[in-house]
């Protein structure tokens, strides 16, 4: 499919910087010694509904996924079930490239699905050896599949932020091999580890440092095990018809105000929930530009994904006035060398897929050399099958410089990725 208007994308190369990689149902079993596989995640369907099990008990869902056969995207919903309803794309190496070939796309980075966008959901493992053995598992698939895709599939691997000796080692050993960045959790405070300033982070930060890999920090990282389980609870109940209380009781007796209001039925629930998801990174990227972690790594990037961009010019218009207005002991003056928005511009990264306005109006604000571009597949609301003739509508006003910058250079560039020549 191609757009009516004049193409502004075919002299450049589409760098997807946030789509989803499905775990295959052999994930696990098929790469642990035959002793260890009743250790490993399990997928099973029970009563039409596909789920990852630990020891009888579901441990995490599918993740999004609403492409099906044909392949063809379904609306409405935020994952096809049982599994067999999924298109092979999701977890195929080769099929995912088809469907690049088909978007217009060189290249795509990878967030995890149904595991979670950070180890967060790992960590759960109580078992230390099991829940050690699980990531380092899931990351060998990962490096799998980018050297069987010859690097067109960029995954962003786990680390085991339990233990910071072990998340070097693992570091190392996924840089070794060729990974290029990895997902973290935003918010490790609620895992009762330190904040992400504060020294226990320290090795951690030094080898992105020194190493040039990404620090990517997707929308949903941040939440425990406790505030999944919840969540799928009310989605659950929305899609039975049932109607959650608008102040609802977690597990852990902690109440806290549902998304949406109770009247709403289970697709509007997902809308409204989805709308307010995509700007939760605006806590990391304000936090990040307000302290001094760029002073002490000055090699450090970092990747909001999924969250959009609309709100960024307002979040550093917010970060300026409020240093000014707010900050004026000098104890608290000399903790940061340079202002929010110098910060920003050198160290961040945000990147857009559904958005219109922004992109068109908004690109001078945000700073062209910070945009990237995404597709979100194979997530609701994820564009497809036409990625490319979105982004020529988006940003066929921009100057040429803008435009290779935002759909190309800036993700060659920050993960590494070879540009192949135009044939003419």
């Amino acid at each position: 499919m191609t757009d009516t208007l004049t193409s502004t994308t075919d002299d450049v190369k589409i760098i997807d910087c946030d789509a989803h990689l499905t775990e295959p149902s052999d994930l696990w079993t098929s790469r642990v010694p035959a002793s260890m596989k009743s250790k490993m995640p399990q997928m099973e369907t029970r009563d039409g509904f596909t789920a990852w099990y630990i020891d009888g008990e579901m441990w995490a869902s599918i993740g999004g996924n609403t492409i099906g056969h044909g392949p063809k995207k379904v609306l409405g919903t935020n994952s096809l079930q049982p599994f067999e309803e999924i298109h092979q794309s999701a977890w195929s190496t080769r099929e995912r490239l088809e469907v690049l070939d088909d978007q217009g796309v060189l290249a795509q980075v990878l967030y995890p699905n149904g595991v979670g966008f950070s180890s967060n959901h790992i960590f759960a493992v109580p078992d230390l050896d099991q829940r050690s053995l699980i990531l380092q598992t899931y990351n060998d698939f990962l490096v799998e599949v980018q050297h069987e895709s010859n690097n067109r599939l960029l995954p962003q691997a786990m680390l085991p932020i339990w233990d910071m000796d072990l998340t070097v080692k693992e570091m190392t050993r996924m840089i070794d091999q060729g990974i290029t960045g990895f997902t973290l959790s935003d918010k490790p405070e609620l895992l009762d580890l330190p904040e992400l300033p504060e020294p226990y982070f320290d090795p951690m930060w030094d080898v992105f440092n020194s190493t040039n890999t990404v620090a990517n920090f997707h929308i949903g990282a941040g939440g425990t095990k406790e505030e999944v389980l919840d969540l799928r609870k009310t989605m659950r109940e929305q899609r039975a018809g049932q109607s959650p209380t608008p102040t609802a009781t977690t597990l852990t007796g902690k109440k806290v105000a549902s998304p949406s209001w109770r009247s709403f039925g289970p697709q509007r629930w997902m809308a409204v929930m989805a709308t307010q998801m995509y700007m939760s990174n605006v806590r990391i990227v304000t936090n990040l530009c307000m302290s001094n972690l760029f002073d002490r790594y000055p090699n450090l990037k970092v990747v909001s994904a999924e969250s959009g961009i609309g709100w960024v010019p307002f979040l550093l218009e917010a970060l300026e006035y409020q240093l000014d207005e707010m900050v004026t002991t000098n104890d608290e003056m000399s903790l940061q060398k340079r202002r929010p928005t110098e910060y920003f511009r050198d160290h961040l990264y945000v990147m857009f897929w559904f958005e219109s306005s922004a992109p068109q109006k908004l690109v001078e604000e945000i700073g062209a050399k910070n945009i990237l571009v995404e597709t979100d597949i194979p997530h609701p609301t994820c564009l497809y099958p036409n990625a490319k003739g979105h982004f020529d509508r988006v940003l066929g006003g921009l100057d040429d410089y803008s435009r290779r910058r935002i759909l190309q250079d800036n993700a060659a560039e920050l993960y590494g990725i070879d540009i192949p020549a135009l044939t003419k």
